[in-house]
């Protein structure tokens, strides 16, 4: 292109020989009266199509294809050397190259249509994997990243488990955080919230979904199966939340500390993210937060609701993990609110039990409190009691029933007793008097009492002396009894 440029110049313009041009550039005469005679430059020279060594196996990699596109390359290469015979000699990287070269030719690359959002229309919500150290032990965990797509701003609560009281409440801290409502969400067609894709955009969504979101209320536009890029701005922010919250591995102590930090992380990034405008994410969201609808007056509850019944134990199972109830509703049917970091479970109306959520398989969560009623009669299980074996009794209590051992004949039906003025008293208060009673030498039941009545009882107030009316009654001075006297006469009798 250059030569043929400079030829041209040689000769029109500087009135250059033909013969001096080939010369002084080193190409044939024949070159250069070719590059005079053609108007136009010469386009690039392609050499011809060469063979594939495995164009011999592309009818056989062609099917493979079409029957399974997401077919990967070292899968093809092993059902070749499976049918092939004699065996053929197919190295890792030529396959590898001839099946993204094929796959090329095979499908045609789907194209999109740019899309502006109106703002305070949408919101798009997903659920991403990531990994972090809570409290010394790797989880991975599960994040909620919800997106407002016309202003660019991001948001994103991480939990241990995926399921549909964390995406509720994942929703619901999403939409708390933007400061309004939007006209509708975009999500994908998780089993959380559609219990069965029906024709179009129709879906048959669970009860507990379909409740949630009509407290605000919210149209729910769900995605094509297998058409994950219609929420391309949510699938963009899960990209973005995990690069900088979750890169390097986070190290946090408990799980609320993990969401405060990635708050923390998208907030310091306001000001620095653009649109293409050059508008910053902060002032596009604040203004997008004046299109949002109000929140609504009461916050939906974010919980599955389900029915169990109380086994003999007392115990109300929920996901493998077993949480009691006070025992006087064994075998009584209750509903359960499984929410993402708490369980409450109701009898009628009536919430009797509430437990931090445990998602360990097989564990028992327990309130000692709640079979202490049972062990005061069985006081003979005390000591195997599973409920006890839990509670993190302060040594002071351990010391009771000691004492109790060398001072009642049935120690443990005692203990329980003592165990049980917790339910009435703060546990503290118990303590404190524990100690003191066992420090006056009386580990006993009716003395803990006593002197938890006494430190609840008003101060006695001062005696005041009345005014007497009559000058000769007030003359005269009575003397306070001694009430030690007593004692030394009891004493004496003794």
């Amino acid at each position: 292109m250059s030569q043929w440029a400079e030829v041209r110049q040689m000769h029109l313009v500087d009135k250059r020989p033909r013969k001096e041009i080939a010369r002084r550039l080193g190409l044939d005469v024949k070159t250069v009266r070719r590059a005079l005679a053609s108007s136009e430059p010469p386009g690039e020279r392609r050499s011809p199509g060469r063979d594939r060594t495995l164009d011999v196996h592309r009818a056989r990699i062609e099917a493979l294809l079409k029957a399974d596109p997401a077919l990967s390359a070292k899968r093809i290469r092993k059902v070749l050397l499976k049918e092939v015979k004699p065996k053929p000699v197919l190295p890792p990287r030529t396959v590898r190259h001839y099946v993204a070269w094929l796959r090329g030719t095979l499908f045609v690359k789907e194209a999109f249509v740019h899309r502006t959002h109106a703002l305070g229309d949408t919101m798009e919500v997903d659920f991403f994997e990531a990994w972090a150290t809570i409290g010394g032990v790797l989880h991975k965990v599960r994040v909620v990243a919800a997106t407002l797509p016309a202003s660019n701003a991001h948001f994103a609560k991480a939990y241990l488990v995926e399921r549909l009281e964390c995406l509720l409440d994942g929703i619901a801290a999403a939409i708390r955080h933007f400061g309004g409502v939007p006209r509708r969400l975009v999500l994908d067609n998780t089993s959380l919230a559609v219990r069965r894709v029906l024709t179009g955009r129709e879906r048959e969504e669970t009860k507990g979904f379909q409740a949630f979101r009509g407290v605000y209320p919210v149209e729910i536009d769900y995605c094509a199966p297998a058409k994950g890029w219609e929420k391309g701005s949510v699938e963009g922010a899960a990209k973005y939340v995990r690069n900088n919250a979750f890169r390097p591995m986070p190290k946090v102590a408990s799980l609320a500390e993990l969401n405060a930090q990635i708050l923390r992380e998208l907030d310091d990034d306001l000001d620095d993210r653009r649109l293409p405008d050059g508008t910053t994410v902060r002032a596009a969201w604040a203004e997008e937060r004046g299109h949002l609808r109000p929140l609504p007056a009461r916050d939906p509850e974010t919980c599955r609701r389900l029915s169990r019944v109380a086994d003999k134990f007392g115990h109300v199972r929920l996901d493998r993990v077993g949480y009691s109830v006070p025992i006087r509703f064994a075998y009584r049917a209750v509903w359960v609110k499984a929410f993402h970091d708490r369980v409450e479970i109701a009898v009628d109306s009536e919430v009797v039990a509430t437990h931090v959520r445990s998602f360990t398989e097989g564990a028992k969560v327990l309130d000692a409190r709640h079979v202490l009623p049972l062990l005061e009669k069985k006081h003979r299980a005390v000591s195997e009691a599973t409920a006890i074996q839990q509670w993190s009794l302060a040594p002071a209590f351990q010391d009771l029933r000691a004492a109790l051992r060398q001072a009642t004949r049935k120690p443990d039906q005692e203990w329980v007793r003592v165990l049980r003025l917790t339910e009435t008293h703060d546990e503290a208060d118990v303590e404190a008097a524990v100690k003191e009673a066992t420090a006056q030498g009386s580990p006993r039941f009716e003395t803990i009492r006593l002197l938890l009545r006494r430190k609840g009882e008003p101060p006695v107030a001062p005696l005041v002396r009345v005014p007497v009316a009559r000058p000769d009654l007030a003359a005269m001075d009575v003397v306070a009894p001694v009430l030690e006297a007593y004692d030394r006469l009891g004493e004496a009798c003794a």
